[in-house]
């Protein structure tokens, strides 16, 4: 499982990493970086990183959910921690999710790792993933390297298993590789 030093190193390494060389929010006025008309964004964080927040962040709004309410796998921890923005976040303490947003882990049908473009049906359009705009190759292999170290913790590897079964399912031709192992 991932400690409190993973995540450590795992912020400590994806500090600068941005898709682009510039602001990618410039393409969509920060429309994944700020709230919605019903604060309703919002994201999960992975088992145990809530060790990296301690809990007072102004800028963020906690909500404790139910794992099997929230249909994660068993080997997930009963109380999940989704985090909702207020406002602008602190880049420096933002989230894993966030900093590895568009992609997402995939195991193929070969069991094969990869990065793939999000396919969550996200409340909002991403240009990134819309326009295919080539994302900055230190960026991708920055969110592989992560992803490589977060699938060592089994609860990690189920939930991408998982998702990835049901996008395989549902998606199968439409899935673009953007990094392979």
């Amino acid at each position: 499982m991932l400690t409190p030093k993973d995540y450590v190193h795992l912020y400590n390494i994806t500090k600068d990493i941005t898709p682009l060389k510039t602001d990618c929010g410039q393409l969509c006025g920060s429309i994944c970086c700020r709230t919605d008309e019903k604060n309703s964004l919002g994201i999960y964080l992975f088992p145990g990183e809530e060790c990296m927040f301690n809990g007072d962040e102004e800028w963020i709004q906690w909500e404790i959910c139910d794992r099997d309410e929230q249909f994660f796998p068993p080997s997930w921890p009963q109380k999940l921690y989704f985090i909702k923005c207020t406002s602008f976040c602190q880049r420096e303490k933002r989230p894993l999710a966030c900093r590895f947003f568009p992609l997402t882990p995939h195991f193929n049908n070969q069991n094969n790792f990869c990065l793939i473009y999000e396919t969550l049906d996200l409340p909002y359009s991403c240009p990134l993933i819309s326009k295919k705009i080539p994302l900055q190759e230190e960026f991708i292999k920055t969110v592989a390297g992560c992803w490589e170290i977060m699938l060592k913790d089994y609860r990690l590897e189920d939930i991408v298993r998982e998702d990835s079964l049901e996008r395989e399912i549902e998606y199968s031709q439409n899935i673009e590789i953007v990094w392979q192992g």
